[in-house]
Parts: C-alpha cells; sequence; structure tokens
C-alpha cells in the first residue's frame, strides 16, 4: 500500500508491506511458547492453582488487548491519510496487520504542500469567480447565457457567492439584459442575476489586468475561506492561451505567462482553476499555475458548445460548502461528460481533476523519459490528430496561418496545436523511465472521465512542436517566462527539424486493444524511487 505523508517540510512516501515467513511463523512460536510455560510448574492445593491460573489469564488477556490495534481509530486514519494524499487512486488498505515500512523522502520542490483546508462542518465560505469571455460562442450561438441560466437554476447565494465579469462579446442575448458596449460584473442570489458594477468600460479580457483587477475586486467585497476561478471562452493550448476577444485584435489571447501574471496580481490562492474551453490540459499549464491552486480542471480535448454543466455541482457546493475538492471536483467532471453524452448537441469529451502538487514530479518524469527516448520522439509525430470541435480557438486561421491546415469545412486537429498525450506516448514507447512517467501520472491525475466516443486522450497532454518554427518561437517566449527551464525550451526546438514530422503515429490500435482506462492500470511506485535516485 503506498501511502504519503506531510512531514517536517518534506512530502513521505511509505510502502507498507507484510511480514511473511519467517516473521510471522517466529511470531506465532512465541506466543505458542508462552501458552505452554503458563503450565509448567506444579503447585500443590488446588485453590493456589486456581488462583494462579486465574492471574496468568488475566495478564495474557491484558496483553492480547493491548496489542490488538483500535479498529475504529485505525480505519478512520488510514482513510483520511489515502484521501488526503492520494486523491485520484485505489489504495488498499485492508492488508494493515503487523508490518514494516520503508520510506521515501520527496523534497519540497518536488511535491508541495496543499494550502486549502475545509472546515468540514458546512461553514466555509466560498466565492466562485467566473471570467466569462462570451466571444463568437455568445454573439453566434448565445452560449455564454445559456450557462448563465444553467448558474442561476443552482439558486446560491446564501452559502456560496457567484461572481462573473461579462466580456469580450460585440452582442450579448438579450434573455438576461447583459450590455454588450461595456463591461460589466454580477452576482448571483437565489436565481436572480444582480448587477454589481457597472462603471467600467469594455475591457480588453485578454489583458491580465482585467482579470487581476476582478479578482481584486471580487476578494475585497467577498472575501471566502475557499475560491474557485474558471476561465470561459476559447482555449488554444498552453502556448496560444486563453480567450478570443471580438473587441480586439484577432491574434490577441491572454497566454500562460499572462495569466501568471494577473493570479500574481490578483493576490489571493484557489482552490480550484477551472477552464470551460478546449485544450488546455497540459503540463506545462499544471506547471504554470501551480503556485496559484491546489487543483485543475481541464479539458485535453476540443469541447463542444455545450462546454460544463452548472447547475449541479454548484448546488452541491451550496448545500455543503465543506465539500472535499476532490469530491467536488468529480461532480464537475461527471456533470460535463454526462451532459455531452446524452445531449443532442453533445459529442466527443474529455475533463481530469490534476492535482496540481505533483506538478514537478510529473515534470522531472516526463524530461527524464523525453531525454532518454529522444530518437523516437523525433523519429516519428507523435501529436494526436483528433478533429477540432466548436470551441476551439479562431486563432491559427483568423493569423492566417497554416492555410494548409483546414479543409472545406474549416476543420483543423491536435497536430494543427502540437498536442501529444502524455499516457499514450509513454506507453507506446516502451522503457525503464515510461514507468516512472506512467507512476507519475498517476499521482497527478486524479480523476478522469470521457464520453463513449472519446479516442485517444487520457487527461493530460504535453506540447512537442513538430515541424513548426513559427510556433516553437512563440512556445519558446511563453515557456521561458512561465518557469519552464532553459535547457528543456531549447531541446524542444530539436522537434522542429525532427525526421518524423510527416510520419504521424497511429494510437488507434494501442487505444482500442490496450489501453483499458485509468481503474485497471497497475503501476508500481516503485519506479518513482528510481526517478528520484537515479
Amino acid at each position: 500500500m503506498l501511502i504519503l505523508e506531510n512531514k517536517n517540510g518534506n512530502v513521505k512516501i511509505f510502502r507498507k508491506f507484510q511480514l511473511q515467513g519467517q516473521a510471522q511463523e517466529s511470531l506465532r512460536g512465541t506466543f505458542d511458547r508462552g501458552k505452554k510455560r503458563v503450565g509448567k510448574k506444579q503447585k500443590k492445593g488446588r485453590l493456589f492453582r486456581f488462583v494462579r491460573n486465574l492471574v496468568v489469564v488475566m495478564i495474557v488477556l491484558f496483553v492480547i488487548l493491548m496489542l490488538l490495534p483500535d479498529d475504529e481509530e485505525t480505519g478512520d486514519a488510514g482513510e483520511t491519510v489515502s484521501e488526503r494524499i492520494v486523491e485520484g487512486m485505489d489504495v488498499d488498505s485492508q492488508n494493515s496487520g503487523n508490518s514494516e515500512v520503508e520510506e521515501v523522502t520527496f523534497p519540497t520542490d518536488m511535491v508541495s504542500e496543499k494550502e486549502v483546508t475545509t472546515k468540514g462542518d458546512g461553514t466555509d465560505t466560498v466565492t466562485v469567480f467566473v471570467y466569462m469571455n462570451g466571444s463568437d460562442l455568445e454573439s453566434e450561438d448565445g452560449s455564454a447565457t445559456d450557462d448563465l441560466e444553467e448558474m442561476l437554476a443552482a439558486k446560491t447565494g446564501d452559502k456560496v457567492q457567484v461572481l462573473i465579469e461579462t466580456v469580450g462579446t460585440k452582442d450579448w442575448s438579450k434573455r438576461l439584459r447583459i450590455a454588450s458596449d461595456h463591461t460589466q460584473r454580477y452576482r448571483l442570489d437565489g436565481g436572480k442575476l444582480v448587477l454589481e458594477d457597472d462603471s467600467l468600460g469594455q475591457e480588453d479580457s485578454t489583458q491580465a489586468s482585467t482579470l487581476s483587477d476582478f479578482i481584486r475586486w471580487g476578494s475585497k467585497n467577498y472575501p471566502a475561506d475557499r475560491n474557485l476561478l474558471i476561465f470561459w471562452d476559447h482555449g488554444a493550448g498552453p502556448v496560444y492561451g486563453f480567450g478570443y476577444d471580438e473587441n480586439q485584435a484577432h491574434e490577441e489571447t491572454m497566454t500562460m505567462d499572462q495569466m501568471r501574471q494577473a493570479l500574481q496580481n490578483g493576490g489571493i490562492y484557489f482552490d480550484v482553476i477551472g477552464m470551460d474551453c478546449c485544450i488546455m490540459s497540459s503540463m506545462e499549464l499544471c506547471l504554470g499555475l501551480q503556485d496559484y491552486c491546489d487543483y485543475l480542471i481541464l479539458s485535453e480535448d476540443f469541447e463542444t458548445g455545450i462546454g460544463w454543466s452548472y447547475t449541479g455541482w454548484l448546488k452541491a457546493l451550496e448545500d455543503n460548502t465543506s465539500l472535499e475538492t476532490p469530491e467536488l471536483g468529480r461532480l464537475i467532471v461527471d456533470d460535463m461528460v454526462s451532459a455531452n453524452e446524452n445531449d443532442q448537441d453533445g459529442g466527443a469529451a474529455t475533463l481530469a481533476l490534476i492535482d496540481a502538487s505533483y506538478s514537478n514530479l510529473l515534470y522531472t518524469a516526463w524530461k527524464d523519459f523525453a531525454y532518454a527516448n529522444e530518437r523516437s520522439l523525433l523519429g516519428e509525430n507523435y501529436s494526436m490528430h483528433i478533429k477540432g470541435g466548436r470551441r476551439a480557438h479562431p486563432l491559427l486561421k483568423e493569423k492566417g496561418l497554416f492555410d494548409w491546415i483546414f479543409d472545406a469545412n474549416g476543420d483543423y486537429d491536435m497536430s494543427d496545436y502540437y498536442i501529444t498525450d502524455i499516457m499514450a506516448v509513454a506507453q507506446n514507447i516502451q522503457s525503464e523511465e515510461s514507468k516512472a512517467l506512467e507512476a507519475a501520472l498517476q499521482l497527478a491525475v486524479a480523476y478522469f472521465a470521457c464520453t463513449s466516443d472519446e479516442i485517444g486522450m487520457t487527461g493530460l497532454s504535453v506540447t512537442l512542436p513538430y515541424g513548426d518554427p513559427d510556433f516553437y518561437e512563440e512556445l519558446s517566449d511563453v515557456f521561458s517566462n512561465s518557469g519552464l527551464e532553459e535547457e528543456y525550451v531549447n531541446w524542444l526546438g530539436r522537434f522542429v527539424r525532427a525526421s518524423g514530422v510527416q510520419d504521424r503515429y497511429d494510437y488507434e490500435d494501442w487505444y482500442e486493444n490496450e489501453w483499458s482506462g485509468w481503474e485497471s492500470l497497475l503501476t508500481d511506485f516503485d519506479w518513482l524511487i528510481w526517478l528520484l535516485e537515479e
């Protein structure tokens, strides 16, 4: 059984295993010999023998009772550690008898502490920040208003404050009377949309200052024990980032380094940062935002126009503001996937709850794997080739770049954003380093779900810029300003001239015949020990 524990500034990993063979036999033999010694000496007189035997029996019973574990105490403690530290893993706690413990220490720069702790009694205050950049999703389809109506149906406002900044579209639906000519700030109150701030101009949603101002305003007026932040709009991956503002130049987005700047200047720490937008579930984004949240909820795939489903999880949070984050995350993920599975406007969808505390461990495992398997990675193009969805960012097309990637219907796929699924490539390039990478992924991906028609996605991606010098130039600036070290960023430049750019790797056979999902993954966590000792 794997148990992780925070102690003295380090995060420790314990592997427990049962005593077997000679050790157990020795333990049983000692107990048996003790029973035999009880009757060895003979004393005259039945009364003396009775008293002596009674005393011995009482002593033996007392010793046995002292040695037995307190079932209730042991069970509760074990569950607390497993759920707190190993979310997303199935931990076998049945064999908790006599055991020895092997201890391995993770430095704090490898696995970080979580900062948000719920009170557990339903008295936590919660503020949800929704940064709603309506864009063409609203002006053409009314998708932002659809989601606002889902939020209103939860009837929050007593224990959970939902704050919304409306920005980035030329034409808001008239259903909720939101202004189109300037930015506004709203609060949900018992099923009503209450205008809180109507003093703003037409703000640029792709600027870091717009987001940080919203965060500071909300935290000042509605301070809370728990804070959640949701980015709502198009997504374009960790390089091009978030947001398509109809009131600005089409090529403008909020890149990952700008997100970091906004969160830093916002001044508060988030329980969860979620992105209701396409292709943002990447190792690089988790690294870039890990200092500002405990968890991230992200889609590795393109999203349909439906996006997230808001009513259920907001209502659950209003009913219990101490709802533990892993459970809240599961609700958000499951509601989104279920909506896309069952709605006629839905489509293939994935969503993952990522434990940000393992970001550095995952990054270390990925680099170890990537450097060791460089020849294989450069010899074929491991980008995914899934077609784009409604919330795919129009950035590439609007910039006039890579026109050849668009067919007659304007479709494009993940390889246009150079997205590679980490688990897929780890299991298709077998090596010792693959095992450590799989183990790190199992810790980082706390929960994942997808629709039945989803093919090839497992929750987290990495960016490999096959054959595209312009994309790499953008990548180099963003990644360097987001905390990724120079050595790795320079190494990625080799993919621009990779020999296998045109040789696309086919994952279909692996996904259909070998990948059975996270629940069936049996990972040997000894590989993490190997990784750190290597």
